[in-house]
């Protein structure tokens, strides 16, 4: 197949809900896609010619300006507060403005399918518009892999599989044995075959996998938060901080949280120090803390990294 006719899929890198997403995009149309792992500050792939699906994921006004110039169809599929915000609702002509379609808008009325958005594609290059239109779909109320699949699988029931870690990634915890199926679930590395697997897996049986790993992790993240825990001034909020990996970064950062506007991980790399921001339902929305320091997120988990020489990243 010709590289041009193959979907470039672009998926937030180093998540569960990100990857999940990207699986249920591949269930759709397998190895006749390519799929590219993507961070918020790394430079985007060549989308030259492409079809782009982005799933919860989405990049910068500016970089999809860009990138609209060179792709055949770009189409978004997110759930973070901060992008949501940041793409803009109304639909603009012009080089210097982003041209963007909201699915989730109410007057939006046709179909929110693959097949009409490769319609709608074509008609905007027959009417000569000289870039690609962004069709974009968010939903607060939904994780990147329930929209994701929703949308390539309307007539499908959702795989137990997509539930879960929906229900994890929006700290909802609501279904039976969630954090251990969890648990299990981010043992295993993100192949789309071992997905595949669990997949087909029974609830039950990754519970009882994921029993003793959730116990150990659980008991780690304590001790961990009660050793390494620090104050640190962000944002102008003194808050609790730890150096943890991201790996932990989720359950560490709800423990510092209580009773606190918010609390933050971090940990470092050659590029700088990556903050990862959570808070209580009382807490501060801290998308508009990370949206200071050039990231962004939801309202109660968030995110930024500032360069190696940032106060932030020598305190």
């Amino acid at each position: 197949m010709n590289i041009a006719a193959r979907p470039l899929v672009i998926y937030h890198a180093n998540c569960a809900d990100g990857f999940t997403a990207a699986w249920a995009v591949h269930r759709r149309f397998d190895d006749r896609a390519d799929y590219v792992a993507a961070m918020y500050d790394t430079t985007p792939p060549d989308v030259a010619g492409r079809d782009v699906i982005m799933v919860d994921f989405c990049y910068p006004p500016d970089v999809l300006r860009a990138m609209s110039l060179q792709a055949r169809s770009i189409l978004v599929l997110d759930h973070h507060k901060s992008a949501a915000a940041d793409v803009p609702r109304e639909s603009r002509t012009g080089p210097a403005f982003l041209t963007c379609e909201r699915l989730d808008a109410p007057e939006w009325t046709m179909p929110r399918t693959w097949e009409h958005i490769q319609s709608c594609a074509e008609m905007d290059r027959c009417e000569n518009i000289g870039r690609a239109i962004v069709y974009a779909l968010f939903d607060m109320n939904r994780s990147g892999a329930g929209i994701a699949w929703d949308f390539f699988h309307p007539d499908t029931e959702r795989p137990a599989l997509v539930n879960h870690v929906e229900d994890r990634d929006l700290w909802r915890f609501a279904l039976p044995g969630s954090r251990e199926i969890n648990a299990a679930i981010f043992s295993y590395p993100y192949v789309f075959g071992v997905w595949d697997a669990l997949a087909e897996s029974s609830p039950r049986f990754l519970r009882l996998q994921g029993d003793a790993i959730e116990r150990k992790q659980q008991k780690d993240i304590a001790e961990l938060v009660r050793v390494c825990t620090r104050r640190l001034t962000i944002a102008g909020h003194d808050v609790p901080v730890a150096s943890l990996p991201y790996t932990l970064t989720s359950d560490a950062g709800a423990l510092m949280a209580r009773g606190e506007p918010f609390a933050a991980c971090y940990w470092d790399t050659a590029a700088g120090r990556t903050f990862s921001l959570r808070a209580e339902a009382r807490g501060l929305d801290v998308s508009l803390i990370a949206a200071q320091y050039g990231g962004g997120g939801h309202a109660k988990a968030a995110g930024f990294r500032v360069p190696r020489d940032h106060p932030l990243a020598m305190a």
